[in-house]
């Protein structure tokens, strides 16, 4: 319960921030003639790619990492309103998948798992939904670049499978994990107009705070459940997202 609590408030305190800072127009003078001005209204399609590979390392000096290799792909599409001046609420829908792949060799995995060579596989869907405030901040006088910061919240049905293999096949074992989980996030990012009303978009998300609960089956025998709290704070340069958005009832430049 007290959990909650905190999930709940930091949700708050997010939107407070969006809505105080950016969204009344009494303390921020916008521009009459603002490009994205109240009313106009936006539809996007987003693509995130994220990529990580590592092979012949070590870890702790005494595992050998014969190879790690994570790919992943999502693809999105959002919907936006624009509540006030540079201002939008804005609605996504997204579907991701990855994939994970671990290879590690060491005699000291025999005390632990029973096998000098562990590998495991892990395959992994996410459908999400989300809503939340974009500010955008235009960049000169020619209406073409803008910076934004978007402010969401979102809800993730994620299902995953992890295959484990001991000694390239001496023992496999399997896990299926169903989890639900509410996620808050800061997306930056940088809109270049590439024709009235047609756009690009590249961002990414380095602020983002989880609370899931996960439900496991072992072996295809139900396995018990457990609560997950979470703040990833990296920044990842790999985790990139983009994609083209068209905007309807634009100003003229």
């Amino acid at each position: 319960m007290y959990m909650r609590k905190q999930i709940f408030l930091l949700v708050f305190i997010l939107f407070a921030i969006s809505f105080s800072v950016f969204a009344q127009e009494d303390t921020i003078k916008v521009e009459k003639n603002a490009f994205l001005h109240k009313k106009v209204s936006g539809l996007s399609f987003r693509i995130g790619l994220s990529q990580k590979e590592v092979s012949n390392d070590r870890l702790l000096t005494a595992i050998d990492i014969e190879q790690i290799k994570n790919i992943g792909v999502s693809f999105a599409v959002s919907g936006a309103y624009f509540i006030a001046d540079n201002v939008a609420w804005s609605a996504k829908v997204n579907y991701g998948f990855s994939s994970e792949q671990y290879t590690l060799s060491s005699k000291i995995l025999n005390l632990l798992l029973d096998a000098e060579i562990y590998n495991t596989n892990i395959a992994t869907s996410t459908f999400q939904f989300g809503t939340g405030v974009k500010n955008y901040v235009p960049i000169g006088n020619n209406k073409r670049f803008f910076i934004f910061n978007e402010t969401n919240i979102s809800y993730n049905y994620i299902n995953s499978l992890t295959r484990d293999v001991y000694d390239r096949g001496k023992d496999i074992k399997k896990m299926f994990k169903t989890t639900h989980e509410i996620s808050l996030g800061l997306s930056p990012g940088l809109m270049y107009f590439l024709k009235d009303g047609f756009a690009f978009e590249f961002a990414f998300n380095p602020i983002v705070i989880y609370y899931g609960r996960s439900f496991i089956e072992q072996d295809e025998e139900k396995g018990g459940s457990y609560s997950n709290f979470d703040i990833d704070l990296k920044l990842n340069i790999l985790n990139i997202y983009f994609g083209f958005a068209y905007y309807f009832g634009t100003n003229k430049r």
